[in-house]
């Protein structure tokens, strides 16, 4: 799991993703918020520029230093992931402070696939990938939002109530505000990135 420097979860699916994890990577400051809220990391990767000196002292042990400046410090952690070996990541904190970053921070999912596939959830819900033609489970009234990096590509929908036929995912809310029909739905697209699915909780 990947704890990024946003707002610190507070809703128990969050908190429960985190207790859980089986490895807690922070990203630079993060590592502050995970030890004020009773936690400790595993490891700590970023360019250090915001983590307190106390935890610097303390953790230099476990801190991976990287200053490369064309990557923020989620896609260095996204990349430690990828050298050890780990193909799956839940992402915490990466939403609910600047907007920016949120929104930075979404659109790299796709970038980090296939290396790492990823999930960002948050207090309201989870952001994660589907491939065409993937079933997804669900259940009936889940609220649903679909979203494309790619303006070109035309999505055809299964178990949505509001029908998607072909339609061009021509701007980010031409497929958001959706809802399941039944226990599962599916997507169908031509393109080899797989599309940013919303489930809220």
């Amino acid at each position: 799991m990947i704890l990024a420097d946003g707002l610190f979860p507070s809703g128990e699916r969050c908190l429960a993703i985190l207790r859980e994890a089986s490895l807690v990577i922070c990203c630079d400051g993060a590592a502050d918020k995970l030890l004020d809220h009773g936690m400790e990391p595993d490891v700590i990767v970023g360019d250090m520029d915001s983590v307190s000196e106390p935890v610097k002292q303390q953790y230099q042990g476990i801190m991976i230093r990287s200053d490369d400046p064309d990557s923020n410090d989620l896609t260095k952690a996204a990349r430690y992931c990828m050298q050890q070996g780990i193909r799956k990541a839940d992402i915490l904190g990466a939403t609910g402070s600047r907007e920016d970053h949120a929104l930075g921070n979404i659109s790299l999912m796709v970038e980090y696939y296939p290396g790492l596939e990823t999930r960002i959830c948050t207090d309201h819900g989870m952001f994660f990938l589907v491939r065409d033609g993937e079933r997804i489970e669900s259940c009936p009234g889940e609220q649903i939002s679909i979203f494309s990096i790619d303006n070109r590509v035309r999505v055809t929908a299964e178990g949505l109530l509001y029908p998607l036929d072909d339609l061009q995912l021509a701007k980010w809310y031409t497929a958001s505000l959706n809802e399941a029909n039944g226990d599962r739905f599916t997507l169908r697209f031509d393109s080899d990135q797989p599309l940013i699915v919303f489930r809220a909780w």
